[in-house]
């Protein structure tokens, strides 16, 4: 069990829990996911993620990629090192960009306090993210790329820095800091752009399991989240196919929903039992239902993709089985929200909120 004191520490955006790698599953990622409003289509703006990554593997796939590990995060003083990848995808409301960014490179963080930067080294490039929670700056620039993107604070809400950790076995486990909601300015190309940001840092210490993931920011400063890691047929899935007859049979190792209403700077949860998430595949993308319902409240979410990207990354079989996991980002407008509380105290409609902005994952396959 975590002491408080490293729960505190873990809290810190620049430390990483490197005590406990396991060889073929420790997976490592920092990602933001900037939403950049479209003034000619406000429900659904353009939206650029960038991610820096390494995994504890000496042979896997990442698109076409081959890439083997050379230096575990290892601490040298404050200064964190490893080695492992940048990548990014862009949707400028016309194209797909996928990948925009799949490089290989070494990787220095550094920290006094909470303020610190994620350096990653190669020549001729600026692919760093750093800052502190009062202003954190991402950048995206080499020979055909210019993004610059400075995230500020939105509400207390949103801008709080949340670590979690979840044990499986006492082998098995991982954590995740969130930072649920940041405004964010910036330039494309020399073009002044703004909107929102969310941030997360992942440690996988398991198995690569399926996962359903989304998140709604809603422009007065409101929250949607819903999360539903789970094992069944779709462990099987093998291709980029958004269907397949294995999309059945879902067990789930937990869902929830969140939802902070700003207006009344109060956050509802719902959890598993309580927690119902469908989807179906129209013109081969798909549109996702969730819904909640306890004694106290309910809640309905309908989020419709209108682009996909994705990550193809395969290791060695094991056990006879082969370990490919697809992960699918989807840009998505929302089509429906609802709230109300059964007491009657609180209602509230997707026109309430302003203008929401989301993005949702469906993870299929698996990594062992």
């Amino acid at each position: 069990m975590m002491t408080s004191e490293e729960n505190k520490s873990y809290k810190n955006l620049w430390v990483l829990k490197t005590d406990n790698m396991i060889p073929n599953l420790t997976w490592y990622w920092w990602w933001w996911l900037l939403f950049v409003r479209d003034p000619d289509n406000p429900t659904k703006p353009k939206q650029l993620m960038i991610l820096w990554s390494t995994k504890y593997a000496k042979n896997i796939k990442i698109m076409d990629r081959k890439w083997s590990v050379k230096q575990l995060p290892t601490w040298e003083g404050k200064m964190l090192k490893f080695n492992g990848m940048t990548a990014a995808w862009w949707y400028d409301n016309q194209k797909m960009y996928d990948p925009l960014l799949l490089e290989e490179m070494d990787f220095q963080v550094s920290h006094e306090g909470d303020k610190g930067e994620l350096r990653p080294i190669k020549e001729g490039t600026d692919y760093r993210f750093y800052g502190s929670p009062e202003k954190y700056i991402v950048n995206l620039k080499d020979h055909k790329n210019d993004f610059h993107f400075e995230m500020t604070p939105w509400n207390d809400y949103l801008q709080e820095h949340r670590f979690r950790e979840s044990t499986y076995t006492k082998k098995y486990g991982h954590n995740i800091l969130h930072i649920y909601g940041m405004k964010m300015k910036g330039e494309i190309h020399g073009t002044k752009v703004e909107g929102s940001a969310y941030h997360q840092r992942v440690t996988v210490n398991a198995p690569g399991a399926p996962w359903y993931w989304g998140v709604v920011l809603w422009a007065d400063g409101s929250y949607t989240s819903y999360s539903n890691p789970f094992i069944g047929p779709q462990i099987f899935r093998n291709t980029e196919s958004p269907t397949s007859l294995l999309d059945w049979g879902d067990i789930s190792l937990y869902k929830n929903i969140r939802f902070y209403h700003r207006e009344t700077n109060t956050e509802y949860e719902f959890k598993s039992k309580t927690v119902k998430i469908k989807h179906m595949v129209e013109n081969g993308l798909p549109i996702f239902d969730v819904k909640g319902r306890d004694e106290e409240k309910e809640i309905h979410l309908r989020l419709k993709a209108y682009a996909r990207a994705y990550w193809r990354f395969q290791q060695p079989k094991r056990w006879g089985m082969k370990s490919i996991l697809y992960y699918n980002e989807y840009p998505a407008e929302v089509v429906d929200f609802s709230f109300k509380t059964n007491d009657g105290s609180l209602k509230v409609k997707k026109g309430d909120l302003g203008v929401g902005v989301s993005n949702f994952e469906h993870t299929w396959g698996k990594l062992i």
